[in-house]
């Protein structure tokens, strides 16, 4: 069965990179993207316990904590598949970040909308095969 709907939650405190994440979002044409915005981690935990997200984009730096506490904070909340995004790539931030089971990671500097939707498609997928392993 295709993907008909997503609720995605944007996390990202610049509001510029929220403005073009919100068009490439808004350009698919195959999917309903319901896009729930944070600017702040206390934010995005209390969209969270509202309203599940299906999907979350995380960008690393926010101004009341880092991506990686957030993460970790959302993975006792949540079980949406976790995008890492960030504008200035660490490898031991990524690591950090992999071990804590983000399911993509993203570099803003290359982004554009195919791979954004490509990352978030994957991750759903992913996560979809992961709920029916877990019921057979």
């Amino acid at each position: 069965m295709a993907l008909r709907k997503a609720v995605i939650l944007l996390i990202d405190d610049s509001e510029s990179d929220r403005t073009i994440y919100r068009r490439y979002l808004r350009d698919w044409a195959d999917v309903e993207v319901k896009l729930i915005e944070a600017a702040t981690g206390k934010a995005a935990l209390e969209e969270c316990r509202k309203s599940p997200p299906d999907c979350i984009i995380l960008d690393y730096r926010l101004p009341d904590m880092d991506g990686l506490e957030l993460l970790e904070k959302l993975k006792r909340v949540t079980e949406a598949p976790v995008i890492f995004i960030t504008g200035q790539p660490a490898p031991m931030m990524l690591t950090r970040a992999q071990s804590l089971g983000i399911a993509g990671y993203l570099w803003k500097e290359v982004l554009g909308s195919a791979r954004l939707r490509e990352t978030i498609l994957s991750a759903l997928k992913v996560c979809a095969l992961a709920v029916v392993g877990l019921r057979a």
